[in-house]
């Protein structure tokens, strides 16, 4: 792509804070927060219209930006889903009918570090924080109906006439419709969910023994933890690691010990 002769503008903020918020000789305490608001957008591209990019990109859009089917809802009677049909030509299509833009570039992101000192305890936990949008679980697993997992909000599903869902009927793959709806849906704006986070990203505590005990030798024991905890209102494996497939970031714990001689 750096032969393209297209012109971006990458701008942003990134603000950082440290505080010293209590120091004594036998506590101290330090904070430290910082937060980034990054984007970009693209100026002029050429012949865009004409190029195999038309469908990617947008003049005055982010690069990040996706292009998706508009869902207007579930059809009451048939229990299929309804998309916008943009260019009023009867049918659902792409790439006439995805124009519904919607871009995955974070809003903001930073983090909240801070650090206790008492005596000779340690304690360091950061806050890790993400505000964005992405695909939820429900693009990933397959239509409901088929044999593969299926996370349990599907189960509020459209059963008689006069239902309004959120989900359409089920099928094996033997209805065309609901097969056809399904894959317009993992492609809409209905299958994008907001993948905002708040994660304990690292903790540890440590211990310093007393020199005297250990003749010159100086001990550390320390107990560390990564992704701990996670506060999100997505619904799926992981808000920070969204690819089917794979293993979201682990929870890992690890007990250490340092001897400086």
């Amino acid at each position: 792509q750096s032969n393209l002769d297209a012109s971006v503008q990458n701008s942003g903020v990134e603000l950082t804070l440290r505080t010293v918020n209590f120091e004594k000789e036998s506590f101290k305490w330090i904070t430290n927060f910082n937060i980034s608001f990054a984007k970009n957008k693209l100026l002029s591209f050429p012949n865009l219209k004409g190029s195999t990019y038309q469908n990617q990109f947008v003049i005055g859009a982010p690069l990040t930006i996706i292009k998706a089917y508009h869902y207007t809802g579930i059809d009451a009677q048939s229990g299929i889903y309804q998309f916008e049909d943009v260019n009023k030509d009867g049918k659902i299509s792409s790439p006439d009918d995805r124009q519904t833009v919607k871009d995955f570039s974070p809003k903001y992101y930073g983090g909240l570090q801070n650090q206790f000192n008492l005596k000779r305890w340690q304690l360091d936990f950061l806050f890790q924080y993400v505000k964005q949008e992405n695909w939820n679980s429900i693009s990933m697993l397959g239509m409901p109906g088929g044999m593969s997992n299926k996370t349990e909000e599907v189960l509020n599903r459209w059963q008689n006439p006069g239902d309004n869902g959120p989900y359409q009927m089920y099928s094996s793959g033997t209805n065309s419709l609901v097969t056809a709806a399904n894959n317009l849906y993992a492609n809409s704006n209905a299958a994008i969910t907001d993948a905002s986070y708040l994660r304990l990203k690292n903790i540890s505590i440590s211990y310093n023994l007393p020199e005297n005990s250990l003749k010159n030798l100086k001990c550390r024991i320390s107990l560390q933890g990564q992704n701990t905890l996670t506060f999100t209102s997505y619904k799926g494996a992981d808000p920070e690691f969204i690819v089917s497939g794979f293993l979201p970031p682990l929870k890992i714990y690890a007990l250490g010990l340092q001897l400086i001689f």
